[in-house]
């Protein structure tokens, strides 16, 4: 984790609030601020620097990170950590400064509770004991570390230590074929690396349309990155070369054939786990689950009605965006009744080369139902930008219900997906059919015209179902 933030090891400046937030990820942002435009006193603990791992060690690090792999010329690893520090940084003022305007206070510390109102405050200044109307945990999560292994940050690591490497190596090898070990496999093969991605069960990404998969697997393969899913792994330990170099040694076991593999380093990419170890959890009867999950209702109560838990810390979707969302709701609910509705048209964004975005059911969810449905496809490929921008594998999918001829479902990959799915993502809101964007106008040439081609696409297939 990042260093404490220095710049808050303060004393709360009262003892008592309407609002204390343990957590300042995007979940504990947007729920201080919610509650401080209803007018209330708020106090933000956070155990390490202002925004959390999402800011300092997840989404914005690795999209920063991303961002600047793709716009290197040559790929000189100080000068694309600098970029990602440098928009770490102003991403960092920028919290900083909606806080300081809404009035929301803020102190680094441990936060643990004493009861359900009462929040110790541990930090070089000693202890400070807090009483709070109410109290929303939005800690998060880190990678799941199994005690086994050694995490030296050498030639094991893990996200939340991968920004630490030294230089890039030549190959690598990554552990779990899921969202943050798809998107670190695609922007270490894009700098050069030879990059091995590695999954245990026979495909990846289950929630992700199956075409976009398989779609994104040949990307993978031209650029190098070899996937092995299928397959599993042990004996996996630090060794010297002759040269005396660190290297990992791992045995890869598929179909009952085992092979000793050497990589210069590993990213373990195998699950997360909840950050409530030093909340106290027993002294106001809570639990969590296996996965360090906190249990929630649906305004992100807690079994204690004063105590809200919102973000990574309760589980999926565990997404920035919808846990921003999650805190609003939940300070709404505390402070004024109002019940959480969070939407069904939320959408997933997974920045891998090339990106990919995905709001509604899949076509194998209408399936199981025995609903009817077609769906209408367009290729970047056959787009005057797509040619332009010379994206060969991106294409949208709409998913539309045969009956009714409302889009249930967009699917995304190459450039802009996840800005072009929101266009679909309000439509579908407003319950649009099909016919919304075979009536509209799209600017030309641009990547949103795919919305037209693929409505007519699926109208074209209504037509032959009658």
């Amino acid at each position: 984790m990042t260093k404490m933030d220095d710049r808050f090891l303060i004393k709360p400046t009262q003892s008592k609030y309407d609002l204390i937030v343990i957590g300042s990820g995007p979940a504990g942002q947007r729920a201080a601020i919610q509650a401080a435009k209803l007018g209330k006193q708020v106090l933000i603990i956070e155990a390490q620097s202002m925004g959390g791992a999402c800011l300092h060690l997840g989404t914005i690090p690795s999209k920063a990170l991303r961002e600047a792999a793709l716009a290197a010329d040559k790929y000189q690893l100080e000068a694309v950590m600098n970029q990602t520090y440098q928009v770490i940084e102003e991403e960092r003022e920028v919290i900083e400064d909606q806080l300081v305007r809404n009035r929301v206070e803020f102190v680094t510390g441990f936060g643990s509770f004493e009861s359900k109102n009462t929040v110790i405050i541990e930090n070089s200044l000693g202890r400070h004991r807090v009483l709070g109307d109410v109290v929303i945990i939005g800690v998060g999560t880190r990678p799941r570390r199994p005690e086994e292994l050694n995490f030296d940050a050498i030639t094991l690591f893990d996200s939340d230590t991968i920004l630490k490497m030294k230089q890039l190596p030549r190959n690598m090898l990554v552990l779990g074929a899921g969202v943050i070990g798809c998107e670190y496999a695609s922007i270490f093969a894009r700098m050069g690396v030879k990059v091995t991605l590695v999954e245990s069960r026979p495909d990846m990404l289950r929630s992700i349309d199956r075409e976009i998969v398989a779609t994104l697997l040949k990307h993978f393969e031209k650029s190098g990155i070899e996937v092995r899913l299928g397959t599993q792994f042990s004996q996996l330990k630090c060794i010297y070369g002759a040269n005396g170099q660190a290297v990992a040694s791992i045995d890869l076991t598929r179909d009952g054939h085992t092979e000793t593999c050497l990589f210069d380093i590993v990213l373990y990419c195998l699950g997360r786990t909840g950050n409530f170890e030093r909340l106290n959890l027993d002294a106001v009867g809570l639990e969590t689950d296996d996965r360090g999950h906190i249990s929630v209702n649906s305004h992100y109560q807690t079994s204690v009605p004063n105590i809200y838990a919102v973000g990574d810390i309760i589980g999926a979707p565990a997404l920035a965006a919808s846990s921003s969302e999650q805190g609003r709701l939940a300070a709404l609910h505390a402070f004024t009744g109002q019940g959480a509705t969070f939407p069904d048209t939320f959408p997933y964004g997974i920045y891998t080369i090339p990106e990919i975005s995905t709001v509604g059911v899949l076509e194998d969810q209408l399936k199981e139902r025995g609903v009817k449905y077609v769906v209408g496809k367009a290729s970047y490929s056959k787009l005057a930008r797509g040619k332009i921008l010379n994206d060969e594998f991106g294409f949208l999918k709409l998913i539309i219900h045969a009956r009714t001829r409302r889009v249930v479902g967009i699917h995304v990959i190459g450039t802009s997906a996840t800005e072009l799915v929101h266009i679909g993502q309000v439509a579908m809101s407003f319950g649009a059919t099909v016919d919304f964007f075979v009536d509209n106008v799209f600017n030309y040439p641009t990547l949103a015209e795919a919305y037209k081609v693929a409505a007519y696409n699926g109208v074209n297939k209504l037509k032959l179902l009658k």
